[in-house]
């Protein structure tokens, strides 16, 4: 184009600087490295969580397939009921919770109430005469733990009623309730970790013995439904289970877990 005569000729704005002597913002960078970056971090990722993945899946089903689990289980053992075959008052109680007892152990004594007048109806009147034909010895029938005390010197019993209770403690087991879908894979003889929480350690252990009733079956009012309005509830099977705890010492009723090996 021709200029116009008194117009001065135009110039080209210096880098960086507009015509009306602003600074112009520089342009941005390019994005190219970074997104090369971002894809050659991805595949690595997604190949580690692939991984990961497969590890845990595969995890699940060796777990699911050569082991049977439950924390349904707890230390258990015969507790010996300790009493006098005569009803009476107990005079002295010689041992307390946390004692160890033999077997033949005189436990406590107990005065037996004789005959001592009778009343204007007839009725025989009982009473202690404070001699010693009255007491009757009380022996533990095992040698064991006092693990609970019942009555103290003073106290009225009757024939049979328990004044102290015994655990042998060489003779504690495991008792694991297992789910019925699970019980026809185990057999006796099985390994077992057994994880003793009042321990805090795992313990070797077998299979000794699978119940042939349920656990339901032994409650107060067993699961009957004779109507047609009824909901499958999964049953549980009390496995018994031998552990190695040696002298440790294992408290009855306390919480374990158990960990089957099954073929």
């Amino acid at each position: 184009m021709e200029a116009h005569p008194g117009t001065p000729p135009t110039q080209a704005a210096p880098p960086g600087v507009s015509f009306d002597g602003q600074t112009e913002a520089p342009a941005p960078p390019a994005q190219t490295g970074r997104r090369r970056f971002s894809r050659r971090l991805v595949i690595p990722l997604a190949v580690l969580g692939a991984v990961l993945l497969l590890g845990v899946a595969y995890r699940y089903w060796y777990t699911t397939t050569h082991f049977v689990w439950t924390d349904n289980a707890l230390v258990a053992g015969p507790i010996i009921q300790v009493g006098s075959l005569n009803a009476g008052q107990v005079t002295a109680v010689l041992t307390d919770v946390g004692q160890h007892v033999e077997a033949g152990q005189v436990v406590a004594r107990v005065a037996v109430p004789e005959v001592v007048g009778a009343a204007p109806s007839g009725t025989a009147k009982l009473g202690f005469t404070d001699t010693q034909s009255q007491l009757v010895d009380v022996t533990a029938p095992v040698s064991g733990v006092v693990v609970a005390r019942m009555a103290d010197p003073g106290s009225t019993v009757a024939a049979g009623q328990p004044i102290l209770a015994v655990v042998d403690p060489t003779r504690l087991y495991v008792t694991a309730n297992v789910n019925e879908a699970d019980i026809h894979r185990i057999r006796v003889g099985d390994p077992v970790d057994v994880t003793v929480d009042s321990l805090g350690m795992t313990l070797p252990g077998r299979v000794e013995a699978i119940a042939r009733a349920s656990a339901g079956s032994f409650s107060l009012i067993p699961q009957q439904n004779s109507t047609a309005n009824f909901t499958k509830v999964a049953q549980v099977v009390p496995v018994k289970i031998a552990v190695d705890y040696g002298n440790l010492p294992l408290v009855v009723g306390t919480s374990v877990e158990v960990n089957i090996h099954v073929q």
